[in-house]
């Protein structure tokens, strides 16, 4: 990719971003918008412990089931192994400075790794079957999604709470339409 096809596709995201701010403003002044602002401004602290708490159980269910992945997996990583994760991270990692920087490891190291793959069609006969309830690989798995998908909703929950009228408008509609897109997905599958 030339230089002018990037910089034309980065000022495109630019104006897109612009666009969709100034959609959720005009749209924050809307008449239904403001009532719905100012009953999420009443209650605050209460629908921040919320959004919170969501967040929170979220994220342990996603690790949870993350860690579980690993020790299910049991593959070890060796010395050379782990210089190629510092590779990887580095690489995309900027500034560029820091990239051309050494990839070796000094002193002891240790990791692990794991992964895998299934499609939303395979979840669903998964749930339609009821190995979800009976297959371990398949409960690590729906619990791991499970814990993503609250984990994102209680960290832009936080954002629909605290932000202005503006950014309640677009996260709360970037969470539904995400929410949208999933369902659909799964629903088609």
């Amino acid at each position: 990719m030339d230089r002018t096809s990037v910089m034309m596709t980065t000022l495109r995201q630019i104006a897109v971003a612009l666009a969709l701010v100034f959609i959720s403003a005009v749209l924050a002044e809307v008449p239904p918008m403001p009532v719905i602002v100012t009953w999420i401004q009443e209650r605050e602290w209460h629908l921040l412990l919320a959004t919170g708490g969501i967040g929170v159980i979220g994220f342990t269910l996603m690790m949870g089931g993350i860690l579980q992945l690993l020790m299910d997996q049991d593959h070890s990583l060796g010395r050379s192994d782990v210089e190629d994760v510092e590779r990887s991270v580095r690489l995309a990692a900027r500034p560029v400075t820091w990239r051309a920087s050494s990839y070796r490891v000094y002193g002891s190291s240790a990791g692990r790794q794991g992964s895998e793959r299934f499609t939303l069609g395979e979840l669903k006969r998964a749930w339609r079957s009821g190995a979800i309830r009976h297959d371990s690989v398949w409960k690590r798995r729906f619990v791991t999604m499970t814990g993503a998908f609250l984990f994102a909703a209680g960290l832009l929950g936080g954002f629909v709470v605290l932000g202005p009228a503006w950014v309640k408008v677009l996260v709360g509609g970037a969470m539904l339409y995400a929410t949208g897109m999933i369902s659909r997905g799964f629903w088609r599958a």
